[in-house]
């Protein structure tokens, strides 16, 4: 459930075998999370709320997270987060993560902290593509140095 960019509603959307599927527009929040339980039904509405429960982290966990999968987060010195594909949402209520595949916006999740999203961006690319991106990142931003 992400909010709407003009502040009126919130969008219900779910990823199912890689696609979006969109779900439908509600005035609220709350509306939204219902909406989306009905979707997924009873068992599977509660191992969610169970997972997510349990996937939110703070920053060094993050972190700690990233290092202990083999993951490099992408620090990005032109973003406001500090991170690749990590963008504050408006009224400070948390981060969207997404990147660009062949020229199309690839929406991956929305989390808490900017370290939570910077880990689940380098999941979505894996750990050699995230230390690839990574390094890539660290070599431009020594170059606009100089």
């Amino acid at each position: 459930v992400c909010a709407h960019s003009n502040g009126r509603g919130f969008n219900v959307a779910r990823t199912l075998d890689g696609r979006t599927q969109y779900i439908g527009c509600t005035a609220t929040a709350e509306e939204g999370a219902l909406l989306y339980a009905r979707e997924l039904g009873t068992e599977a509405s509660a191992a969610a709320a169970a997972a997510a429960a349990a996937e939110s982290m703070t920053a060094a966990e993050a972190e700690q997270a990233a290092a202990a999968e083999g993951l490099t987060l992408v620090r990005s010195s032109r973003s406001s987060t500090g991170f690749e594909g990590v963008c504050a949402k408006s009224k400070g209520r948390g981060f969207n993560v997404a990147r660009t595949l062949d020229g199309r916006t690839q929406y991956i999740g929305c989390t808490a902290t900017a370290e939570e999203g910077a880990l689940l961006y380098a999941r979505e690319l894996g750990t050699e593509a995230s230390a690839a991106a990574a390094a890539a990142a660290a070599g431009a931003a020594a170059e606009s140095m100089t």
